[in-house]
């Protein structure tokens, strides 16, 4: 894999002239000092990737040649996370490292502990840093996929549309009845598809962790030991992919 990667929504097969974006550009050129002549692997995050050469090093409209086109496959397993947003700049992280592990959707939840609240006039400002996460978070792993990101929503609304596409649906949790996640991944028997759910920093309040069991969701534990909601996202998604890419 060339040492620089770069992003571009639109690529084809049939058009190897691939213009850079004014980020992507500064990005390529003046962050990482590209220059004429060096290789750049250029993705679209749907699979799609052109083995370039970079032609025109300008910064803000850098323009490469591609070489070889490769379609890649997606995995053989789905995983996607739903997170209740953390205060700060947390979920940029998450999503950062959810990419380099290869989860293919993020549903950002409002619930009733959530600090912080993602007002309407701002959900497309929140919605471009989420994305900028997920490309960097591609471009550091190789990952040619980006994964779905949607749109903010409650929890109500989630545990009755999103979810119920998942066959495995799991919640971190420190109930007495919270099962290992070896033992839940075990009791699959197949490769599925795969829903991990992690609270805000304050936790489910009882009337939501009571829609949650209803709704078919399975507590499991993370160890002895309190994680934060970053931790504990991470470390169950990579779980998952260790299990289900070694099956």
């Amino acid at each position: 894999m060339p040492d620089f990667r770069s992003y571009c929504p639109v690529l084809s097969p049939d058009n190897p002239l691939i213009q850079l974006s004014n980020d992507e550009s500064h990005h390529l050129v003046s962050v990482n000092r590209a220059r004429s002549g060096d290789p750049v692997s250029v993705f679209d995050g749907q699979g799609q990737e052109w083995e370039s050469e970079l032609t025109e090093a300008n910064k803000r409209k850098a323009i490469l040649t591609g070489k070889r086109f490769i379609q890649h496959t997606p995995l053989s397993y789905e995983i996607a996370l739903a997170q209740a947003i953390p205060k700060g700049k947390g979920l940029e992280g998450i999503i950062r490292k959810a990419t380099e592990i290869g989860i293919q959707h993020i549903f950002p939840l409002a619930s009733e502990r959530t600090e912080s609240k993602v007002r309407t006039d701002r959900q497309d400002t929140k919605s471009e840093k989420w994305l900028t996460a997920a490309i960097e978070g591609a471009k550091q792993s190789g990952n040619p996929f980006l994964p779905q990101i949607h749109p903010v929503q409650g929890l109500s609304h989630f545990l009755e549309n999103g979810a119920q596409q998942f066959s495995l649906k799991l919640i971190a949790s420190l109930q007495s009845d919270s099962v290992s996640l070896k033992t839940a991944i075990d009791s699959t028997g197949v490769v599925p598809t795969g829903i991990f759910l992690v609270g805000p920093e304050g936790d489910f309040s009882d009337r939501e962790y009571h829609q949650i069991s209803s709704s078919g969701f399975q507590p499991i534990t993370l160890g002895p030991y309190v994680l934060k909601c970053e931790t504990a996202a991470v470390y169950a998604m990579s779980i998952l992919s260790h299990e289900w890419s070694s099956s």
